[in-house]
């Protein structure tokens, strides 16, 4: 299995690892399916609300605040209303650290880098720090889409802002060495089976395949997958499907019924019940209506 995920890839390039994204959701169908990465991940949500879940928990996220998502923690995001929008910045930390030690790198660089201090959830920060980091976040997106010689400085210099805002606020949270290790240590078998999911989604797939990926047996594997995901590996492995179509039919003019192939689906009346279960409406009136709202959005 190749766990070289797009997830686990890093975003930017070797000479700059940052990424800036601007998502805009017409429909209300906003769909990030579960992954994980080793950067951190800075949400803004400028318009609408959406959905985070990770493993453990569910947040709504809303529009004016800002969210942080740790490294490595597996999560997905999902449309909650009809029209949203929001930015994500994706970097590692280390892009921060200093090479020569001073007592910035000792005091607050080195703690977030060992992951001894974690950043908060967002939605408790107070009003005034939560307005200085929507600007700042705003600030950094933008500029990564007008690029200059001189943008990566100046990216790096508003993210080296928003730690200080965080620092002063003393929003940053303090792990303890046993809940680090245990953390660190702890195997989780929900990354194989997404990543097998991400990688082999367009073939048939077989419930004895997710469970090998989890080293559990099918039975158990069901229960626990519900459990932590809060529906069935056939159920979300149909949803990651659809948001697959419907990606393909917003971003290409490839006849429906080839969607329909490239996404695991051999019968098209099936495939047509699915996204309307999903999307409620047929694929055909989906590629119309989206378009004709991007072009008035």
């Amino acid at each position: 299995m190749n766990k070289q995920t797009l997830q686990e890839k890093p975003h930017g390039t070797p000479y700059f690892p940052f990424e800036s994204f601007s998502q805009a959701d017409l429909t209300g169908s906003y769909f990030a399916p579960y992954h994980w990465h080793d950067e951190l991940e800075f949400l803004y949500i400028t318009k609408g609300s959406l959905t985070l879940r990770t493993e453990n928990s569910s947040y709504a996220l809303t529009e004016g605040h800002v969210y942080f998502i740790n490294p490595g923690i597996v999560h997905g995001i999902f449309g909650h209303s009809k029209v949203s929008h929001h930015y994500a910045l994706l970097f590692p930390m280390s892009l921060l650290s200093f090479t020569q030690y001073d007592i910035c790198q000792d005091a607050l660089i080195l703690p977030l880098l060992s992951q001894k201090l974690q950043f908060p959830y967002g939605e408790t920060l107070p009003k005034e720090c939560t307005e200085k980091l929507c600007s700042l976040i705003e600030s950094a997106a933008l500029l990564y889409d007008s690029p200059s010689p001189t943008t990566p400085l100046s990216i790096k210099i508003l993210l080296l802002q928003i730690l200080e805002t965080l620092f002063l606020h003393n929003a940053f949270l303090t792990v303890s060495e046993e809940t680090l290790f245990k953390r660190t240590s702890n195997f989780d078998p929900l990354k194989e089976v997404f990543t097998y999911i991400e990688t082999n989604y367009m073939r048939k797939i077989h419930l004895e395949e997710l469970s090998s990926c989890a080293h559990m047996n099918k039975n158990y594997f069901c229960k626990f997958f519900k459990k932590k995901i809060g529906k069935s590996p056939f159920t979300y492995l149909n949803e990651y499907r659809i948001n697959q179509a419907a990606s393909l039919l917003l971003k290409s003019n490839a006849p429906i019924t080839e969607i329909a192939l490239n996404t695991g689906y051999e019968n098209m009346s099936y495939f047509i019940r699915q996204f309307k279960y999903y999307k409620h409406c047929t694929p055909s009136d989906f590629r119309h209506f989206s378009k004709h709202k991007e072009q008035s959005f």
